[in-house]
């Protein structure tokens, strides 16, 4: 079905937008929005998401588990030894990727720093970028790491970073176009940009349809598969070199899909799921919950 009367593409600026789904925000506000698809670049898009001031009242569920409360229920717990085993991975993604085991690195959308932590840890001087407050104070007294507020990007010189990553954050984008051109001026030459965001086009997704809770309307607003997310990159001046998928994505996720459902024995039934997309992505990266891309600067 096209819809001839919608706004044109946002980022490609085609016409007749094609209805994809519609999905429900199961976390927090329990309103509907429509997905629509773009028939040149492919990105599919959620339709009139909240303006950015009004973006805090939807995630202020999700604010809980990331400022480290203590985990209540076996889902958060598994969060929480997911989240300590997929810090050592994000390193040696970001050494084996960027050739280096020292260096800058800039962590865009840095939540609540504990992956800005492990690197400094490790021994690269890092510059975090977080919009929230909260999460930029418990960062400060946790760990003692100072996070820049998103305006202040602005200040920073352009090549200055050997690395730039971001967890599964560019789906947040307000505004995608301006944010890669920002991240190719900061990026030394050859620099890397590495960024995991949610596959629409994953075993998982395809199971659940407008269940899979990775679509996570309206906090996402861009749903990609590779094929959508490299063209766009390339366009800004970034090559494919490399992506991997997010091994544990798919338990996490299947196991909220199925809560949105409604069914019973909701966990064991996502773990089972999330195994069958597990295996499938072990001889299909592109099958994967989540991806791992990396890009560099050319």
């Amino acid at each position: 079905m096209v819809y001839q009367d919608f706004k044109p593409c946002p980022l490609c600026g085609a016409s007749g937008q094609i209805f994809y789904a519609s999905c429900t925000d199961y976390m927090v506000s329990k309103e509907s929005f429509y997905l629509l698809r773009c028939p040149d670049c492919g990105v599919v898009y959620t339709l009139d998401p909240p303006e950015e001031g009004e973006m805090k009242r939807y995630d202020k569920l999700n604010l809980k588990l990331k400022l480290g409360d203590s985990p209540n229920g076996i889902t958060s717990r598994l969060y929480y030894h997911v989240r300590n085993f997929m810090l050592k991975r994000k390193v040696r993604i970001v050494e084996m990727q960027a050739y280096r085991t020292s260096g800058s690195l800039l962590n865009y959308g840095a939540k609540t720093g504990f992956f800005s932590h492990r690197m400094e840890k490790h021994g690269w001087k890092v510059t975090s970028v977080e919009k929230y407050h909260e999460e930029r104070q418990f960062s400060m007294e946790m760990f003692r790491h100072r996070m820049i507020d998103v305006p202040e990007i602005e200040a920073l010189h352009p090549g200055t970073f050997d690395v730039i990553t971001m967890w599964h954050v560019f789906e947040h984008s307000y505004h995608p176009h301006e944010l890669l051109d920002k991240f190719y001026e900061l990026l030394r030459p050859g620099g890397v940009l590495i960024m995991a965001c949610p596959n629409i086009y994953s075993t998982d997704a395809i199971h659940y349809g407008s269940y899979w809770a990775a679509y996570d309307v309206p906090r996402h607003r861009w749903h990609f598969y590779p094929g959508s997310l490299t063209m766009l990159a390339q366009k800004h001046g970034f090559t494919l070199m490399h992506h991997e998928r997010m091994p544990f994505d798919s338990f996490y996720i299947s196991v909220l899909s199925e809560r949105n459902m409604r069914h019973k024995m909701a966990f064991l039934r996502g773990m089972l799921m999330g195994l069958y997309s597990w295996i499938v992505s072990l001889w299909n990266r592109g099958k994967s919950s989540s991806i791992v891309y990396v890009f560099r600067k050319r």
